[in-house]
């Protein structure tokens, strides 16, 4: 009993990671141009990384209008290659690409021109591959599971039943 206690007291007491406090505006502006020079950022990622850093508000919007207006910061750029990206990649559909967006709080008309970008043929093949690499299901509960599978990646109900009964008249 004392070794269990001693195991989880070796976890419990590491310290926590905290960003250091930035006191220079000069360090914070190459700092968070680097942070979004590495990859696409919204604009809530770097507001949180700001107030990480210990940024004065004032500062803050100052900042986020610099690199914005120096082409580091784009909503829509940012929209359009995360909707590409976790579509390819993870294979995800409209509607978890949609509340995963608004999570970052990208604003609606972007978010429906970043889906736009998706064409319907793409799409439609993203989901028959998904669904073909589950069949051929041997009972009524393996084809739900299924089902469910492709609903918690994004997709709805109608373009599961159209893209299995394109599936099954297929082959």
């Amino acid at each position: 009993m004392q070794a269990a206690i001693g195991r989880l007291h070796y976890f419990w007491t590491m310290p926590p990671f905290k960003r250091e406090k930035v006191h220079d505006l000069e360090v914070a502006r190459v700092q968070i141009q680097k942070y979004c020079a590495y990859q696409e950022r919204c604009q809530f990622e770097v507001e949180t990384r700001l107030r990480a850093m210990g940024i004065a508000y004032q500062a803050q919007e100052d900042l986020m209008a610099e690199l914005i207006s120096d082409g580091f910061l784009s909503e829509a750029r940012f929209a359009e290659t995360f909707v590409r990206g976790k579509h390819n990649t993870k294979g995800w559909g409209r509607v978890k690409l949609t509340y995963a967006l608004k999570a970052k709080r990208v604003p609606g008309g972007l978010i429906s021109q970043a889906l736009d970008e998706i064409s319907n043929e793409t799409y439609q093949a993203t989901l028959k591959n998904l669904l073909n690499k589950s069949m051929p299901w041997a009972n009524w509960e393996e084809e739900q599971r299924a089902y469910q599978r492709m609903q918690r990646k994004g997709y709805t109900w109608d373009e599961i039943q159209n893209a299995r009964l394109a599936l099954t008249t297929e082959g």
